[in-house]
């Protein structure tokens, strides 16, 4: 057992050498101070007060309580210490369900890991070209055709992947993530990653051809054609439909990875262009970016896309940017007066990659390690004080091209995930020997909740 309170809790407390001399059950009486100018925990024999700054700190704190009991086989330390507000108002996680599906039931285990250690945002990937995984109300082939997709097992195509969440799943979600202070994001992947739907409603495509759900991974030609007004009745459905189930105020319109030749040859994307003085195919994603922001808006959400949608002109000021190319999606969209969540996959944000260079780890495409995870500069220092306020916050990705089980999305996530949420809650008052002395704390809590935690090299 670590005796000392302040080695075990992430994000790092600003109390040190917090030393356990007994232990309890948690105490009924539960005091919580909301017009605090500091944030404490006092724990004694029959209660616990709570004095914080803020509703944000007062969920954290509870979660420190959780920590905890998780920590110490649910029992609590008498102790008192003091602890810091978070340095950014955004500290989210990705997870990819499209992928590699997960239950309600995996995906609760690991939101509440990451609600522990300070994360606010879940950004819920919903669909791409390998699957759709909600429904839309009017459109049943979602889940007949776009939610399955045949695998390549053994050089055959003979292993279907599927998954789907009813309504009553999603609300679950919402639910639970609520109850811990996470908001959720959804997202739908526009106008490309859109080879699942278009399996579907072939006529919300360029081509009308009808085409497989797609089996393989990377950017696939075939994506929404922008001119057509069946598709805009789809989409509106589909964002009226999030809108009712998740309550937080953003929605995610994808926006990456389109390719534009098709729209190049198609008369009616060509028509579009001319109608709107558009001359070029990058400016008319523009155009379905602002759009879609609009439809977003229309109920009373705000919409957050990919990095390449600032690559066009004019693209309406309310998207909220996630830079993930590296850093220069963030300085181009500040400078366009973008706000901007950081998640660059080449500053150790992209938790699918290797976590380090020993020929045994899984990954894929590239290296991430923890040093890496930690290292990441939200506050981005290099960017004028004006530009620096558009900085939202930062945010962890799983993309499950190669994740094949819950377990095994567990072992990319922890610790690398831990390590983050002390770059987004602390910022530059973090430090790399604190946080490496809480590698068996970290272990030791993953294994105390039924997670899987990588044993990778921290350095």
């Amino acid at each position: 057992m670590i005796n000392y309170v302040d080695r075990v809790l992430v994000p790092t407390i600003k109390s040190r050498d917090v030393k356990i001399e007994k232990l309890i059950k948690r105490p009924k009486d539960i005091v919580i101070n909301r017009e605090s100018s500091l944030n404490k925990i006092k724990i004694s024999f029959d209660k616990i007060e709570i004095e914080v700054r803020a509703e944000e700190e007062a969920n954290q704190a509870m979660r420190y309580l959780d920590q905890l009991e998780a920590q110490y086989d649910s029992f609590l330390p008498i102790c008192e210490f003091e602890f810091y507000s978070p340095m950014f108002g955004y500290r989210g996680f990705m997870i990819d369900t499209v992928r590699e599906f997960f239950s309600v039931k995996e995906l609760k285990r690991i939101i509440y890991a990451f609600s522990l250690v300070g994360y606010n945002y879940f950004h819920f990937h919903l669909t791409d070209d390998q699957g759709w995984r909600f429904a839309v109300p009017g459109y049943d082939k979602l889940e007949t055709i776009s939610s399955k997709r045949f695998r390549y097992e053994n050089d055959d195509l003979n292993h279907v992947v599927s998954g789907f969440y009813t309504t009553d799943d999603l609300k679950e979600i919402e639910a639970y993530c609520l109850a811990l202070g996470i908001t959720v994001i959804p997202e739908i992947e526009t106008p490309g990653h859109a080879e699942a739907l278009l399996a579907s409603y072939p006529e919300f495509g360029c081509t009308g051809e009808v085409i497989p759900v797609q089996a393989n991974y990377g950017v696939f030609s075939n994506v929404m054609n922008p001119a057509s007004s069946s598709l805009w009745v789809f989409l509106d459905k589909a964002i009226e439909t999030l809108s009712s189930i998740f309550h937080g105020p953003f929605i995610h319109i994808g926006g990456d990875e389109c390719p534009h030749e098709q729209w190049e040859k198609n008369q009616e994307c060509l028509a579009l262009m001319k109608e709107n003085n558009i001359t070029n195919v990058d400016d008319l994603q523009g155009l379905f970016t602002s759009k879609m922001s609009q439809l977003v808006s229309s109920y009373g959400k705000r919409a957050i896309g990919w990095d390449e949608v600032v690559d066009a002109k004019g693209v309406d000021k309310n998207v909220v940017v996630m830079s993930w190319r590296g850093l220069e999606g963030a300085r181009k969209a500040t400078r366009m007066g973008h706000e901007v969540i950081l998640c660059p996959q080449t500053a150790g944000c992209y938790l699918d990659r290797y976590p380090s260079n020993d020929d045994w780890e899984k990954g894929n495409l590239s290296i991430g390690t923890p040093k890496d995870a930690f290292n990441l500069d939200i506050s981005m220092f290099e960017l004028p004080g004006e530009y620096r306020k558009l900085i939202l916050g930062a945010q962890c990705n799983l993309w499950c091209e190669k994740i094949d089980s819950g377990r095994e999305a567990e072992m990319m996530l922890f610790p690398r995930a831990f390590i983050l949420a002390e770059s987004m809650w602390l910022g530059e008052k973090k430090d790399w020997e604190v946080i490496k002395r809480k590698r068996k704390a970290l272990y030791d809590l993953c294994f105390n909740l039924n997670l899987v935690c990588s044993p990778l090299r921290w350095d």
